[in-house]
């Protein structure tokens, strides 16, 4: 989001810079393009000496050395929640798409209908809208504003979830699964913050929540604001119907609105369905909803085909909730009948053993036919930490031939394993951290060449 704001804020003419010693693609290539300089590590040398501001990512905290030096200077420092709360989001109408899984894309969508339908939206979008130019963020303090509602906290100085400070009059909530557990430790907490955000709510404004998702059904129940509910589910007040997917694009009906999509899955089309219908508290209807949305080219690093070798097709994905990973294999069959998928995969904030990745991946993985398995990459560090040999144990058992990688950074080992388990005609898909794009880059180069010199053996 801070790059986002760089980059809004250097087109209103502000000059900035800054600096990320994690930085994830593909902000650094997009800053850079930009001209704006972001420094690869932390130090008070780096805050220039005519600075007016500085705004703070949600994890930067006590002792960074940029923070210390503008704290010691006197220069006002905002999160980066709170500067948007504060300049851009109390005078417009906010529609704030929220929840565990699915929230970028709903967000990017209702964005590409309102810019269509000829409402000229501000916007605030975790992720790349693929092939456009179109920002991440887009400010202005004119209505409506669109905006991914996270639940991580706002950063300094503010521990609560980002979306309490979004000023919600119109709110979207996809799912409640359980994320981020070195935030919220259980799923009843993580829970709750979805709960005093639903019971903030004015009465005028509106909820769309999901059909399909119990937590979202039981949230509706609880507040006096209108409530409209989107889903594959009869009890839907808007019922999705007629969903057909293919190798090119998916179809279904939204009452008696056809709507056609050229991102896959059955998840896609309840996101389309949602922001459809979240739309029409901009004054668009459904049908001009559907046409906006059959050229939506959907959001960079989600089921992302990367090239075809032979008949090998490989896929990266950003998935790691067990909750994101179950739909993604799912379409990937529904799009390729009859192939193997080979699954490279780096568990990642996993709640350690006792979290719901250990408990829930073997299922979800097990619609995998090949797992190869890198250690998890956390950011607490648990007493029980995450097992990796436990889970590929209990997919062998399921089935799923599965190795446990020791190190994914071990790139001739990796790219061994994945030629090893992969035959031609297969579906290779990728999912490793945003810290690892590089990396990942790498191994696809590196395992198209072998597979091309295996297919001219």
């Amino acid at each position: 989001m801070v790059g986002g704001i760089a980059l809004a804020l250097q087109e209103m003419g502000v000059k900035v810079s800054g600096s990320d010693d994690t930085q994830f693609p593909p902000m650094p290539a997009v800053l850079r393009e930009a001209g704006i300089d972001v420094n690869p590590a932390w130090s008070s040398e780096h805050v220039p000496a005519d600075t007016d501001a500085v705004i703070t990512g949600s994890l930067v905290f006590r002792w960074n050395p940029e923070l210390e030096a503008a704290l010691h200077r006197g220069i006002p420092v905002w999160n980066s929640t709170a500067f948007l709360e504060r300049y851009f989001l109390q005078a417009s109408e906010n529609f704030v798409i929220t929840g565990t899984k699915g929230k970028t894309t709903t967000t990017a969508m209702l964005a590409w209908i309102l810019e269509r339908a000829g409402k000229s939206p501000g916007f605030l979008i975790g992720g790349q809208i693929r092939d456009t130019a179109w920002p991440m963020v887009r400010l202005q303090s004119a209505s409506p504003m669109v905006l991914e509602g996270d639940e991580y906290r706002c950063g300094y100085g503010d521990p609560l979830p980002k979306f309490h400070r979004y000023h919600a009059r119109h709110l979207l909530i996809t799912n409640v699964g359980h994320d981020h557990p070195e935030v919220f430790p259980t799923p009843l907490l993580y829970r709750d913050a979805f709960l005093h955000l639903v019971c903030s709510l004015p009465r005028e404004a509106t909820l769309t929540i999901n059909a399909d998702d119990p937590t979202a059904l039981w949230l509706g129940r609880l507040t006096p604001t209108p409530v409209q509910s989107v889903g594959f589910s009869r009890r839907a007040d808007f019922r999705i119907t007629g969903f057909r997917e293919s190798s090119q694009r998916s179809s279904f009906r939204l009452r008696k609105t056809a709507f056609r999509l050229t991102v896959p899955g059955r998840m896609n089309a309840l996101n389309a369905g949602l922001a459809a219908v979240m739309a029409g508290a901009a004054g668009v209807s459904l049908e001009e909803a559907a046409l906006g949305l059959r050229c939506f080219p959907g959001v960079e690093g989600r089921l992302e085909k990367i090239t075809t070798v032979g008949r090998t097709v490989i896929y990266t994905d950003e998935a790691y909730l067990p909750m994101a990973i179950a739909p993604l294999l799912q379409s990937l069959r529904k799009r390729h009948p009859g192939r193997r998928i080979v699954f490279l995969f780096e568990p990642r904030h996993t709640g350690g053993r006792n979290g719901v990745c250990q408990k829930e991946l073997p299922g979800c993985l097990a619609a995998a036919d090949v797992v190869l398995m890198g250690p998890p990459t956390e950011i607490t560090v648990y007493e029980q930490p995450f097992d990796q040999r436990l889970l590929c144990r209990e997919l062998k058992r399921a089935g799923v031939e599965a190795v446990a990688l020791k190190d994914l950074e071990d790139l001739d080992h990796v790219t061994a394993q994945a030629l090893r388990h992969c035959r031609d005609g297969d579906i290779l898909l990728g999912s490793f951290s945003l810290n690892r794009t590089g990396l990942l880059s790498q191994l696809i180069t590196v395992l198209q060449t072998a597979l091309k010199l295996r297919g001219n053996a």
